[in-house]
């Protein structure tokens, strides 16, 4: 997980191996990204549609279709 590439991250700085600790630094940094991202997408699934309310409308509306087999012709 990220702490454990943080940890990693710290002991190779203390060991002098920078390239190592800078890999493991982009490593947290992605698993960061990718957390946030997926927390982002979930968000706005969930509230996407939240503030739009549907258009109702409770008078009839005349298509012209009356349902009489003259019509089909």
């Amino acid at each position: 997980m990220a702490k454990e590439n943080i940890k990693n991250m710290v002991s190779s700085i203390v060991d002098g191996d920078l390239t190592k600790a800078g890999d493991d630094f982009e490593a947290a940094l992605q698993m960061k990204r990718q957390a946030e991202w997926d927390n982002a997408k979930l968000t706005l699934a969930r509230t996407a549609f939240d503030e739009i309310t549907p258009e109702v409308t409770h008078e009839p509306v005349d298509t012209g279709i009356t349902g009489e087999p003259e019509e089909e012709k």
